[in-house]
């Protein structure tokens, strides 16, 4: 051991609950990002098999109806069209989703195992990778889903506002992802250095017995 390694000597060994606290809250993420990446898996593949591709295979076309029936069935049809094309704007972000969530779940139970035995340095870093990629996903999501639309662009007709509530449901669902993104990674992030900072060693600057300061030089 060199003199500077013995200069200092440990004060306190923190508890190793910090750390084992950590993570298990990184275990309750896994599992909420293993849900996520599920039911961005299994959503799509139950979309495609029981949703109608065609409205005529819900309603049949009125052959023998009245011009109102035909209308109506015109009307429904043009809203079953623009609500299964919007569907199919969704298919990238769930597989998007189940994607960037199926990397958080196997980084994450790289994460679990490193905290709970105590490697601090490691575990930091793999947190703060994991808070990092939770971050990206979660605004390139976002952008996604702003292309698509956060809800249908319907036109519900001139006495309803026409396209005045989709537009607003639109604004208010990206303000509020914005701040969701912002506010959960802002808390782990929080959390992360809470626990880096209580999970360090205190340590002391011992002075080596012997040691004597040099003189100032004399003029």
């Amino acid at each position: 051991m060199d003199g500077r390694e013995s200069a200092y000597s440990l004060v306190s060994e923190p508890s190793p609950w910090w750390l084992r606290g950590l993570a298990i809250i990184m275990a309750l993420l896994v599992i909420m990002m293993a849900l996520g990446a599920l039911s961005g898996i299994l959503t799509p593949m139950l979309i495609d098999r029981y949703l109608p591709d065609d409205w005529e295979e819900i309603e049949p076309y009125p052959e023998d109806g009245t011009e109102e029936d035909i209308a109506n069935w015109t009307e429904d049809k043009k809203f079953w069209d623009e609500l299964v094309d919007y569907m199919d704007g969704m298919m990238g972000v769930l597989e998007f989703s189940a994607l960037y969530s199926g990397l958080l779940v196997i980084l994450g139970l790289f994460c679990i195992p490193v905290l709970w035995k105590g490697d601090r340095e490691l575990g930091i870093k793999l947190v703060g990778a994991w808070i990092g990629i939770n971050l990206l996903g979660g605004v390139v999501m976002m952008w996604m889903v702003s292309k698509v639309g956060f809800y249908p662009q319907l036109d519900f007709g001139p006495e309803a506002g026409g396209t005045e509530i989709p537009e607003a449901i639109n604004t208010l669902s990206a303000i509020a992802s914005g701040a969701q993104i912002v506010i959960c990674n802002g808390i782990l992030l929080a959390i992360l250095v809470l626990v880096a900072s209580k999970s360090k060693p205190e340590t002391s600057f011992d002075i080596p017995s012997g040691f004597r300061p040099s003189e100032p030089p004399q003029s």
